[in-house]
């Protein structure tokens, strides 16, 4: 495989520059760290590890994005179903580049 520079998910760099200002002043605005309680509030099944720090969820590992510390709901579907892997990332399965 030729040396490649990997770069950042075009999606998830547009998003973080759209939410970053956002996000700091959530993270201004957050008590002393608030603790996640009970069952995860998307999935409903795993116990709650996090808390998300946009919406205050307590969510699972599973359903938390670590790297920006936010949920699933705090993400836009088709954006959320590319990193979990629930949507197919085409380019990669076929790996082609498309073109719009």
């Amino acid at each position: 495989m030729p040396n490649r520079k990997i770069t950042m998910n075009k999606e998830l760099q547009e998003w973080i520059n759209e939410s970053k200002e956002e996000m700091k002043t959530i993270r201004a605005k957050k008590s002393k760290s608030k603790k996640p309680s009970g069952k995860c509030q998307i999935c409903g099944e795993k116990t709650a590890t996090t808390v998300c720090l946009k919406c205050g969820r307590s969510v699972c590992k599973a359903c938390h994005f670590k790297i920006i510390g936010v949920c699933k709901k705090c993400i836009p579907p088709e954006i959320a179903g590319k990193w979990d892997g629930s949507k197919t990332d085409w380019e990669k399965e076929l790996g082609v580049d498309w073109v719009d």
